[in-house]
């Protein structure tokens, strides 16, 4: 059933963590062709940012740190004016000039202020999480702006937070519940062990050929499970992962941010945590039964509106 946003009640209790919802908002959709954090998909028009603040709330969260452009603010701010009032709400504009001290003032021989009058795309997901630290000391969540997690995802980030406070964690869907029927898609696809993350492999153009789910990993075509735990940003950070992005992304851009569209990717800063032995990092991974949408293409907008309909409509 679809509900307005001052509905939910906040259920932190006592004993619980405040937790925050961190949402990347700042993408250009371009093969969206438009502002999908915008899209009116849900059965009331909501955007699938709204049904997100809607899921945490309900599982205990209270605040979210929406991560946009600046243009972007005032409409969302429009749309997300009957939150409860107990609930906060801050917005962060992901910035190319924010970057780590560390960085100097030079980039493969070139001045940094001169790359950074020439680039226009974002630094990437790495980049906007880091964007959000000012504003956030406590556990949190971080997902994409225009994808629907269902509202297990959160309850379940909620639960891992009580158990095991010191590990990061991951919720991941069953790969055929993340595929569109307009074209192949690209999914990290998580390796575990003992519900640990041990890698997440990036397979390329996923689409079912007959009977048979396949893709491209490292240049090449193989066979997939229905089943497989796919990654699908949906994040559980303890506040040290700030350090680690301020890191990456003082590295990354020194080697790479003299190409105009080079981007740090988020998942790429969690595997060098997890590879680094010194860091000590640990990623738990739950997997959700819920369904997972999100329109990489125009042509998927129907089909996800008539999927949010059957599962939130009255």
């Amino acid at each position: 059933m679809s509900m307005k946003l001052t509905d939910v009640a906040l259920s932190t209790g006592d004993d619980s963590p405040f937790l925050t919802l961190v949402i990347m908002a700042a993408g250009l959709g371009s093969r969206f062709g438009g502002d999908k954090q915008l899209a009116e998909l849900g059965p009331k028009g909501e955007t699938m940012l709204q049904l997100s603040i809607a899921s945490a709330i309900e599982a205990g969260f209270s605040a979210a740190v929406i991560v946009t452009r600046a243009e972007l603010i005032p409409t969302l701010k429009a749309r997300l004016i009957d939150l409860p009032p107990q609930f906060t709400l801050h917005f962060c504009v992901q910035q190319l000039t924010d970057l780590p001290e560390s960085l100097g003032v030079s980039v493969q021989g070139a001045n940094l202020d001169e790359l950074l009058s020439r680039r226009t795309k974002p630094w990437g997901t790495a980049h906007a999480l880091w964007s959000a630290r000012q504003l956030v000391s406590g556990p949190m969540a971080v997902i994409n702006a225009d994808d629907y997690y269902g509202e297990q995802a959160f309850a379940l980030l909620a639960q891992g937070f009580q158990l095991r406070p010191d590990k990061w964690q991951m919720v991941a869907y069953p790969l055929e519940e993340t595929l569109s029927d307009h074209g192949g898609v690209n999914r990290g696809i998580c390796v575990t062990q003992d519900n640990l993350l041990l890698s997440v492999e990036e397979w390329l153009n996923i689409a079912w050929q007959g009977d048979n789910l396949m893709g491209s990993h490292q240049g090449r075509q193989g066979h997939l499970a229905p089943e497989a735990m796919a990654s699908m940003t949906c994040w559980g950070f303890t506040p040290d992962i700030f350090d680690l992005l301020g890191e990456a992304l003082a590295e990354f851009v020194a080697q790479q941010g003299h190409k105009p569209d080079s981007e740090c990717y988020l998942p790429v800063v969690v595997q060098a945590a997890l590879r680094d032995k010194a860091k000590a990092r640990q990623v738990f991974v739950s997997q959700t039964s819920d369904t997972w949408l999100g329109v990489t293409y125009p042509q998927d907008i129907d089909w996800v509106k008539q999927k949010l309909m059957e599962l939130l409509g009255d």
